[in-house]
């Protein structure tokens, strides 16, 4: 990775999580149902002890948009952060061997 510093995706995905559902009255027990986990996980990702596996992940990002966003913006910022650098074995790169 370049000297590009990029903040730590773990703070950066709990934050986005508590701005969607913490305003809610029920807002760990409706991010439970969206991620399909248990409530005492929402409740665990909502006071900053975990984070989502990628399985909750992936459903939360399927569940909401301005997480999906937060996700791609995140990405984004890595390709960014990386510039030039390809991994082994793929043509055009790291990105086109993930998603090309």
């Amino acid at each position: 990775m370049s000297a590009v510093t990029v903040a730590p995706v773990r703070d950066r995905l709990l934050e986005a999580i508590r701005r969607e559902f913490m305003p809610l009255r029920s807002g760990a027990e409706m991010l439970a149902r969206a991620a399909k986990k248990t409530p005492r996980a929402a409740r665990n990702w909502l006071s900053d002890k975990n984070a989502p596996d990628a399985e909750a992940l992936i459903e939360l990002m399927a569940s909401s948009e301005n997480l999906r966003n937060e996700v791609l913006m995140l990405v984004a910022e890595r390709q960014h952060a990386r510039g030039a650098d390809t991994c082994p074995g793929s043509k055009s790169g790291c990105d086109a061997g993930l998603f090309g």
